[in-house]
């Protein structure tokens, strides 16, 4: 292991992440128009899935539908826009279909922020999108450099017993607009 990774292991050891990141929630692909249906086709193919929740984000031009294996983590996401001025199709114009975010669920979500914060980590948003009363917190990084892929903090309280929002959808994928201009 390069003393690099040794030191980013040792960082994130020391900011206390470790005990506030609980597992991996969703995995969300942006994918071109036309191509939501037969993407879910693919894995409901391959896999048990089944269609679970479906949200269309009237302010982004997109429709967003989650599948889900039995009643387990993580669902499956798969959002595409409804015209060519939708932030999901100008975002896989720019970089195609492809896995947009990894989502993973938090104890405490404005702790993490604070914490990637002065780590030096950039979000999407300048707060968390949602509210205890909502039941649900979410927030986007900006994307990661290499990959191109974004992680969600995510946090549920008391008796949620939804998936998402749609307020938070809507507001989420808003966040992200400006990723997919060129």
């Amino acid at each position: 292991m390069s003393n690099d990774l040794k030191q980013v292991i040792e960082n994130y050891n020391e900011s206390g992440l470790n005990k506030l990141i609980v597992k991996l929630d969703h995995v969300a692909y942006r994918v071109k128009m036309g191509e939501r249906i037969p993407t879910m086709q693919a894995m409901m193919n391959l896999l048990p899935y089944r269609e679970f929740k479906n949200f269309k984000i009237l302010r982004a031009n997109a429709i967003t539908t989650c599948i889900k294996l039995h009643d387990t983590s993580p669902v499956i996401v798969i959002s595409e826009g409804l015209n060519e001025d939708s932030i999901v199709e100008k975002y896989c114009q720019k970089y195609g279909s492809r896995v947009h975010h990894l989502a993973y669920l938090v104890k405490d979500i404005v702790k993490v922020v604070e914490i990637q914060k002065s780590r030096g980590v950039q979000f999407t948003s300048d707060g968390v999108i949602g509210s205890e009363s909502e039941g649900i917190k979410q927030i986007f990084t900006m994307p990661i450099g290499t990959t191109n892929h974004i992680i969600e903090y995510i946090q549920r309280f008391g008796d949620f017993d939804g998936f998402f929002t749609l307020n938070n959808v809507e507001n989420l994928m808003i966040s992200t607009a400006k990723l997919g201009k060129a």
